[in-house]
C-alpha cells in the first residue's frame, strides 16, 4: 500500500511541475459544452462546474452524434467547447463556434494516465481548477497502482495480449504484452487467422464498438473482456467510474 501512496503522490508532485505552481484566475464560469460523456468526464475531473453534454450516455457510439438544432442554440452560448477531433459532429462544430466566437478546446481521451495528466492539465489550466484536477489525478493513479498491483498478483503481469485498437492505451498501461491488435474494422478472414496463432491468453475488446467474439471462437483457452472508453456503460460517469468498473471486469478475467 506504501508503494500505491507514494506513486500517487510523485505523480503529483509531477503534475505541479507541468501545471505550475500557482492557479490563474478562471478564464470561464460555466459556460462549458462538452462533445461526449468522454470529454465531459474530463472537464468535469479537471475541475469544471456543470458540463453540457452533446452525446447522451445511452449512445453506444457517441463519436457519432450529429448536432441536433438545439445544439446549435447551446453552442451559441457556450465560453468554450471541449472536444477529442474523432467526432463525426467537428466541423459542424467549428462551424458553429467560429460564428459565435466560442473557443475550441482539443484534448487526448484515453486512459493512458500521461495523456489523462496533459488534457487535465490543459483544462485546468483554462478553468482555473489546477488543485482539483491534482486531487483527482491522484485518486486516478492511485486505482491504477491498485489495479496493476492485483494484475500482478493474479500472475498475469506481462502477459500476451490482443487488444482492440481503442483499449491498446489501457493495456499498454496495465502492463501486458501486446501480441497483437485489431479494429477498428471489423475482423477479416485472414486478421482472425494470424491473431489466433499469437497464443495470446487474453482478447480485451471495445464495449462500444465490439468485433472480437470471432476470436473467442477461435481462441476458446483465451479469456475475454470488453472494456469500457466512454461514461455512460453499466451506470459510470465520471473518469474514476470507468476505471473502477474496468477494475471489475479485469478481477472477473482473473477469476476464470
Amino acid at each position: 500500500m506504501k508503494k500505491i501512496v507514494v506513486s500517487a503522490l510523485v505523480a503529483v508532485v509531477l503534475a505541479a511541475s507541468v501545471w505550475g505552481a500557482g492557479a490563474p484566475e478562471p478564464e470561464y464560469g460555466t459556460d462549458i459544452i462538452a462533445t461526449t460523456s468522454w470529454t465531459a468526464a474530463f472537464a468535469e475531473a479537471a475541475g469544471a462546474g456543470p458540463v453540457r453534454m452533446l452525446a447522451p450516455y445511452e449512445m453506444q457510439h457517441p463519436s457519432e452524434y450529429e448536432l441536433k438544432p438545439s445544439d446549435i442554440v447551446a453552442v451559441s452560448k457556450a465560453k468554450v467547447i471541449i472536444f477529442a477531433g474523432y467526432e463525426v459532429m467537428v466541423s459542424r462544430l467549428k462551424e458553429a463556434a467560429a460564428a459565435e466566437s466560442a473557443e475550441l478546446i482539443q484534448i487526448t481521451t484515453t486512459y493512458s494516465p500521461a495523456d489523462i495528466e496533459k488534457s487535465l492539465g490543459i483544462l485546468a489550466g483554462k478553468i482555473g481548477s489546477q488543485e482539483t484536477a491534482r486531487a483527482n489525478l491522484a485518486e486516478i493513479l492511485r486505482l491504477y497502482a491498485e489495479l496493476k498491483s492485483r494484475i500482478s498478483d493474479g500472475g498475469l503481469a506481462g502477459a500476451p495480449v490482443i487488444v482492440h485498437f481503442f483499449q491498446r492505451p489501457l493495456a499498454q498501461e496495465l502492463g501486458f504484452t501486446i501480441a497483437g491488435v485489431f479494429g477498428p474494422a471489423p475482423l477479416e478472414a485472414s486478421q482472425i487467422a494470424n491473431l489466433a496463432k499469437t497464443g495470446a491468453g487474453i482478447i480485451i475488446d471495445n464495449e462500444h464498438n465490439p468485433i472480437g467474439r470471432p476470436l473467442e471462437e477461435v481462441m476458446p483457452d483465451a479469456r475475454y473482456v470488453r472494456l469500457i472508453n466512454f461514461p455512460g456503460a453499466s451506470g459510470t460517469r465520471t473518469l474514476t467510474d470507468v476505471i473502477r468498473r474496468n477494475s471489475e471486469l479485469f478481477e472477473e478475467v482473473m477469476t476464470r
